[in-house]
C-alpha cells in the first residue's frame, strides 16, 4: 500500500511538471500565431496546452514510476559491497574517460566533439562499474574493506537442498537462516527434474519448487534470485561453489562430493544431512521402542522397518512381524556413508540379534 501510494504522488508531481510546461508552451505558441495579445485565442491555446499536458503527463508519470519501481527491484538484488565496489569502478572509469577525450575539446567540429565524449564516458562508466564489481575483493580492500563481513548471512542453495523436504522445516524452526540465493542454473536442474517422466523424481522436483514458492509467499526468509550464470563453468557444482566464493556465502547442500570441494576452496557447507544426524534422537544398546516392519531383511529370518528419520532398523528374528508394528531392542548401531543403521531384535526375544553391520547393508 505504502508503495502504491509512493507511486500515485510521483504520477502527480510529474503531471504537475508536464501540465505547467505545455500551459506555458500553449500560451507562447498562441501569441506567436495571434497578433493580439488580449485576445482570447492566446487564453485558449494557454488552455489546450494544459489539457495536453495533464493527458501526457499522466502517461510519462506512470512510464516514470513503472521504471523507477523496476530500477529499484533491479538494485534489491545487488548487495552493498556490488554496489560500493561498482561505484569506485564507475568513478575510476570516468577519470580515464576524462583523460582520453580531454583532447576532443580543441577539434572545430565542437557538436561532433561533444558527441564523442559523450559516448566515451558513458562506455568507460559502465565498463569500471562492471570492473569494480569482477574485482569488488581486491578493490574493497584498497580500501580497507571487506565485503564478506556479513558472510555467514548469505547461504547458497543446491539442487539437493531445493529438493530436500527438510529445507522447509529447517527454515522454519530458524536452523537455516538469512539470505538464500537461488541461482538460475539451480533452478534449471530443479526444474529438469520436476519435469522427467519418473513420476517419484518428478514429484520431488515439483515439491522442491513449492517450497521454495512457500518461502518467498510467507517471507520465511528473504529469497533471492541470482542473475549471474557463469558460462565459464561446465558443471552446476562448479558454479555453484563459484557462486559462493563470489558472495561469500555458505552453501546448503546435501551433496558430499560437492560439500569436499567447496571445503577444499575455503566454502562453508550447511549439510541439511548432517544438521539432521547431530539432531536425531540417539539409540544406545537396551534401549526400546516400536518400528513398522515393512519388508524382509538380506539374510534369513530379518525384518525390516524405518524410523521417522529415515533410519533402518534391521530386526534380528522380524520376519514374522512383516506388516506389524513391533516392540524392538537395540542391540547395535551403525554408521554409515548413507545414515544410520540400527540392529534389534524383538522385546523378549531370547535369540541374540545379528550384530553384524554387513548382514543388513543390502536389506
Amino acid at each position: 500500500m505504502e508503495e502504491r501510494n509512493r507511486g500515485i504522488v510521483l504520477v502527480e508531481l510529474v503531471r504537475l511538471v508536464v501540465v505547467a510546461f505545455c500551459t506555458a508552451a500553449g500560451y507562447r505558441v498562441a501569441q506567436g500565431i495571434v497578433s493580439n495579445a488580449d485576445s482570447g485565442r492566446v487564453l485558449l491555446g494557454a488552455v489546450v496546452g494544459s489539457l495536453f499536458g495533464y493527458v501526457a503527463g499522466g502517461v510519462l508519470g506512470r512510464a516514470v514510476a513503472t521504471l523507477l519501481g523496476a530500477a529499484e527491484q533491479r538494485i534489491a538484488k545487488i548487495s552493498g559491497a556490488d554496489l560500493v565496489a561498482g561505484g569506485i569502478g564507475a568513478i575510476f572509469g570516468l577519470i580515464i574517460s576524462a583523460g582520453i577525450g580531454w583532447p576532443l575539446l580543441f577539434v572545430p567540429q565542437r557538436d561532433v566533439a561533444i558527441a564523442i565524449l559523450g559516448f566515451v564516458t558513458i562506455v568507460m562508466g559502465f565498463l569500471g562499474f562492471r570492473a569494480g564489481i569482477q574485482k569488488r575483493e581486491d578493490l574493497l580492500q584498497l580500501f580497507g574493506l571487506s565485503f564478506r563481513t556479513r558472510a555467514s548471512d548469505l547461504r547458497v542453495l543446491d539442487t539437493s537442498a531445493i529438493l530436500d523436504p527438510r529445507l522447509l522445516d529447517c527454515v522454519r524452526a530458524g536452523i537455516v537462516r538469512g539470505t538464500l540465493l537461488v541461482a538460475p542454473f539451480v533452478l534449471e536442474e530443479v526444474q529438469a527434474i520436476a519435469d522427467v517422466a519418473d513420476p517419484a523424481r518428478r514429484a520431488r522436483g515439483r515439491r522442491g519448487l513449492e517450497a521454495l514458492a512457500v518461502l518467498r509467499r510467507e517471507r520465511l526468509a528473504d529469497v533471492r534470485p541470482v542473475d549471474r550464470m557463469y558460462p565459464e563453468f561446465g558443471e552446476v557444482d562448479a558454479k555453484v561453489v563459484a557462486l559462493a566464493r563470489d558472495r561469500g556465502a555458505s552453501i546448503v547442500t546435501n551433496d558430499v562430493a560437492l560439500a569436499r570441494i567447496a571445503e577444499l576452496q575455503g566454502v562453508e557447507v550447511l549439510s541439511l544431512n548432517a544438521l539432521a544426524d547431530v539432531l536425531r534422537a540417539p539409540l544406545l544398546p537396551g534401549e526400546g521402542f516400536t518400528v513398522l516392519v515393512t519388508k524382509q531383511g538380506r539374510e534369513t529370518n530379518q525384518g525390516v522397518g524405518y524410523l521417522d528419520d529415515g533410519s533402518m532398523v534391521v530386526v534380528d528374528g522380524g520376519r514374522a512381524l512383516i506388516g506389524e508394528s513391533a516392540d524392538v531392542v537395540v542391540t547395535s548401531v551403525v554408521q554409515t556413508s548413507g545414515g544410520r543403521m540400527v540392529f534389534a531384535k524383538p522385546a523378549g526375544h531370547e535369540t541374540a540379534a545379528s550384530g553384524n553391520g554387513s548382514e543388513g547393508v543390502g536389506a
